[in-house]
């Protein structure tokens, strides 16, 4: 049997394998998607001569209508592999608003290859060992500038196979050669979860980086407007777990999981990564690579594109843009970065203030993270409108204008200190516009809506924040305060027990089951909530001289305020409830407290008071005055003059 030829072309210290369809350089794989290799090929079969951007798009594209960014991602990645810039030799010319040229020297490398090949294939549970190239020869030069390994062909080879291998091979090609990553059922994928990856070091300073490399992958694949992407505050549980991926994505609701290791000696970081489908557990893409430590951005923007690659998305040119953008290249940064939002997303007051230091620390290693800015004014804006939350949000649009996480926090800003609604809508609608996958923007659009009294639009607006995470406490736990504000008490009820499904210990949502049972004659229960709310405010370390003994005190407290119920009726207890508030001494200067006086007042009859206090509250621009319009412990008031007055003031 005669002996087939491959065929190599060779140029500096690389070597372009056409039949295997891989860059090597010095003998090793260079990581390539299957695209960017083809246009590889394309070029240096033509090297010396211009190929137009619309002929190579037609070439590597064929039958394929694509953004032309595809083309632009495409050529960085060749020349991020080729080494351009490091080396400083030249290989692509590009020829501006023409096409590209490929310059550098080229060997045409034919090889000898044995008369037969097998490769054992596992398809399904059948193991296959199939002859291929059987008898391969190659077409014309001119022939062989069409794109590889048309059907027609594989089918000419099988042919010449005796007919067992036909029948076999036949089986092979149609499930096998036809699995590129790109044909392995992506179109199917609408969700995914990208998994802490797993690190095989010990040592605390390891133990965030398989989170950090999630995170990174996060966020650019959530600029993706094809693809739903779970938020890091989804998948931070799942640290260090040891459960599987496959169950991991059954809870997180997606139709795919990409996970991962780390490994690190010496100067060198090995990363492996697969990206499996649910629904069948089928590996549609895997990945190994090895680098210097000091490439490790680089690499993990490659695997970042490599996954776009094997889901066959056609990205826009904004889409390529936010895959390929580096927001710190400090390590140190970055990881504090990822704890202060951990503790960010916990939403109580310790965890806000520890936030805080942490997004200090980031901006301390690194003074242009934008982000890590963002994530302070964030941490700050539930409290005051401060100099400092002001000052770092300015700094975050300095550095970046077009960071959709700098436009939310300025919405929700807006929103809760200024009250200036117009504005805040737009920018939400702007942070949604630059990273639809953003899940903050909708849910703090969906608050927004909501205190305007917008109730439809804040549901739907809520939903795709949950469509983006839905196992998100808050964002179940404000869904439900939004069925409150109109008056649903029952599915109020209903998202506030989803929210304590996964944290039973989430103060809000017991603080929003209070208020929904006040409204609703339940007052033995609504003060269990309450209780429960109260245990769960953690008080900031430095308000308080013993956190231990002063949460027993409270808890004491509210014991007796129990009994007293008990013993005589509501009124009594909602009465102790303005002592407590007046008594407790984190909140003797809380410019919020006239706000639940007047709550509590509205809840008594007592509407000069109520007013009374809801006009302190104004004054003092407390930050729950947001939501006096919708508030339904308000609705004995809204009569009232003085109330309407009130409501003027604040534009709603």
């Amino acid at each position: 049997m005669k002996s087939p030829n491959k065929l190599f072309y060779e140029f500096g210290q690389f070597r372009l394998d056409v039949d295997n369809h891989r860059l090597m350089r010095n003998g090793e794989i260079v990581p390539l998607t299957p695209k960017a290799v083809e246009t590889l090929r394309v070029l240096v079969e033509r090297a010396g001569v211009l190929v137009e951007r619309d002929q190579l798009m037609d070439f590597v594209w064929p039958d394929t209508t694509v953004e032309p960014g595809n083309l632009d991602v495409t050529m960085s990645k060749l020349r991020n592999a080729l080494k351009e810039k490091e080396t400083g030799d030249k290989f692509i010319e590009t020829v501006p608003r023409l096409g590209y040229r490929f310059v550098a020297e080229v060997r045409k490398v034919v090889e000898a290859v044995p008369a037969l090949v097998i490769e054992r294939q596992t398809i399904g549970r059948v193991v296959i060992d199939e002859e291929i190239r059987l008898g391969l020869t190659r077409k014309s030069d001119s022939e062989s500038r069409a794109p590889l390994s048309s059907p027609r062909r594989w089918l000419a080879i099988t042919i010449a196979a005796s007919a067992a291998i036909l029948a076999v091979g036949g089986l092979a090609y149609s499930r096998f050669w036809k699995a590129t990553p790109n044909s392995a059922g992506p179109a199917s994928i609408r969700s995914l979860a990208v998994l802490p990856f797993k690190t095989l070091e010990s040592g605390d300073e390891n133990r965030h980086q398989g989170l950090g490399m999630a995170d990174f992958l996060i966020t650019r694949l959530s600029h993706l407007n094809k693809i739903t992407v779970r938020p890091t505050s989804a998948v931070i549980a799942f640290e260090n777990q040891q459960e599987d991926s496959v169950n991991i994505a059954r809870k997180l609701q997606v139709d795919a999981v990409l996970e991962g290791s780390i490994y690190r000696a010496g100067d060198k970081v090995r990363i492996t990564s697969r990206l499996i489908r649910v629904s069948d557990q089928k590996v549609l893409w895997s990945g190994q690579f090895e680098r210097l430590s000091r490439d490790e951005l680089q690499l993990e923007n490659e695997i970042a594109l490599q996954v776009v690659d094997s889901l066959a998305l056609n990205l826009s040119r904004d889409e390529h843009r936010a895959l390929s953008r580096h927001y710190t290249e400090n390590d140190d940064a970055y990881r504090l970065y990822l704890k202060g939002r951990y503790e960010w997303n916990r939403r109580n007051y310790a965890g806000l203030a520890e936030a805080q230091r942490l997004f200090r620390n980031a901006i301390e290693k690194d003074s242009n993270f934008a982000l890590a800015y963002v994530g302070l004014a964030d941490s700050l804006v539930f409290f005051e409108d401060s100099l400092e939350l002001n000052s770092a949000l300015r700094k975050a649009f300095e550095l970046d204008q077009n960071l959709a996480e700098a436009h939310a926090t300025r919405g929700f800003l807006l929103t809760v200190h200024h009250w200036r609604w117009q504005e805040a809508e737009e920018s939400f609608k702007k942070s949604i516009e630059l990273n639809s996958g953003y899940a903050t923007a909708h849910h703090w659009y969906a608050v927004l809506l909501g205190i305007q009294g917008r109730v439809d639009e804040a549901k739907a607006e809520m939903q795709r924040a949950l469509a983006i995470n839905p196992i998100s406490y808050n964002f179940l736990a404000d869904m439900g305060q939004i069925h409150y504000f109109n008056r649903e008490y029952d599915k109020a009820k209903d998202y506030c027990h989803k929210a304590l499904e996964i944290n039973p210990d989430f103060s809000y949502a017991h603080r929003y089951l209070y208020d929904i049972r006040l409204q609703t004659g339940e007052f033995e229960g609504a003060i269990e909530e309450f209780a429960k709310a109260n245990d769960g405010m953690t008080q900031v370390a430095s308000q308080v001289v013993d956190a231990e003994t002063d949460r027993k005190e409270r808890l004491r407290t509210l014991a007796l305020y129990k009994e007293l119920y008990q013993q005589r009726d509501i009124t009594e207890f909602m009465r102790s409830l303005i002592l407590l508030t007046e008594n407790y001494h984190p909140s003797r200067n809380d410019p919020s407290a006239p706000y639940e006086y007047a709550r509590i007042y509205a809840f008594l009859g007592d509407k000069e008071k109520a007013l009374d206090n809801l006009e302190r509250a104004f004054d003092n621009r407390a930050f729950m005055m947001t939501w006096v319009k919708a508030e339904p412990a308000f609705d004995n008031l809204r009569a009232e003059p003085r109330y309407q007055a009130i409501l003027k003031k604040m534009n709603l």
